[in-house]
């Protein structure tokens, strides 16, 4: 428990909440205005990662350059997700979307010549006779940035402090756009379909082509999830991007109300603290559990958590039941 007392948990957990957050308002996009149930968001993530490594390690690309094309890579596996299942009904689709994810990231396990296969970014093949690790030009502006703030916040001010900021910069920023989006005809139009799959005829191909738009913005944010997810584990593996981390983002969704941005970043700092700090349950009856048992009760946790708030207040912390689209 004394790790719950030191900054840089906290620190952590602010990190890893805002890349989750990040992650939630690309489905935010997708469900909240367009009432698309995607449940393989994470084969975004995955796909952006990989692409800025492979690009960064194989063939010495720039940085910012792989970065945009990781996010690019993102938008064009959601408009093929799009373009190709999203006449699905929203439960076919929301299967669809799982096959897709999981399809991603078998093949990300089965090309040991592109990806690394199992061993992971590590085994992304090199060119020349050097490892360039994927993050060394992220980490150089890390540090420039650290020993700006270091005079300020003191010891506190490490690398992890500097992401949380550019993390939490990053997602603010997202959280206004995506607020004005929601404002515009193009959302209160999908608003109005979104509770019927059956596309009404008087909107006709336009209702199909702005639910795709939804998503490939969604595809957009979780790509650049993936870009901090990448950096801030400086490591990757297919295992990092299970469907299970998708179901983390719809936590956060429903925890903070699928139709109101502004409660997510509150649930994602509670499911950051529910994720993070439960590995620390130490006392009883905690202790009687090895660390890989207590990992399997974390997600019963957030699990419970979820279906009590499902009970309870099913639209969110925020969220407004006349406005649920949740059946």
């Amino acid at each position: 428990m004394t790790a719950l007392m030191q900054p840089g948990f906290w620190v952590f957990i602010l990190t890893m909440s805002g890349i989750y957050g990040i992650f939630s308002l690309g489905l935010q996009i997708q469900y909240g205005v367009g009432g698309i149930l995607n449940f393989g968001h994470v084969g975004m993530m995955a796909l952006s990662s990989y692409t800025m490594a492979i690009l960064i390690i194989s063939h010495g690309i720039n940085f910012w350059i792989a970065a945009a094309a990781g996010v690019a890579v993102a938008a064009l596996g959601g408009a093929f997700l799009g373009l190709t299942t999203l006449r699905l009904r929203g439960d076919y689709f929301a299967i669809v979307s799982i096959a897709f994810s999981e399809i991603v990231r078998y093949v990300i396990y089965n090309s040991d010549g592109l990806t690394g296969g199992v061993q992971g970014s590590l085994a992304i093949p090199v060119i020349g006779e050097n490892y360039p690790s994927y993050t060394d030009t992220w980490d150089s502006i890390m540090n420039r940035a650290r020993d700006i703030l270091t005079p300020i916040f003191g010891e506190i001010a490490d690398r992890e402090f500097v992401m949380a900021i550019v993390v939490w910069i990053t997602l603010g920023i997202l959280l206004l756009i995506v607020s004005r989006i929601e404002r515009t005809s193009w959302a209160r139009v999908l608003r109005a379909t979104r509770e019927d799959d059956e596309v009404p005829a008087a909107l006709g191909k336009n209702v199909f082509r702005f639910r795709l738009q939804a998503v490939i913005i969604g595809s957009v944010i979780g790509g650049i999830a993936g870009i901090y997810w990448g950096l801030e584990s400086s490591l990757l593996s297919p295992d990092d991007f299970l469907t299970l981390v998708t179901f983390y983002g719809w936590m956060i969704l429903i925890l903070g109300g699928a139709t109101k941005v502004k409660g997510l970043p509150i649930a994602a700092i509670f499911f950051g603290f529910l994720y993070g700090g439960s590995r620390f349950f130490t006392f009883w009856p905690f202790s009687h559990l090895d660390a890989s048992q207590r990992a399997y009760v974390r997600i019963m946790i957030i699990g419970i958590v979820l279906i009590i708030l499902m009970m309870r207040r099913p639209q969110g912390i925020f969220g407004k039941r006349q406005e649920m689209v949740l059946e």
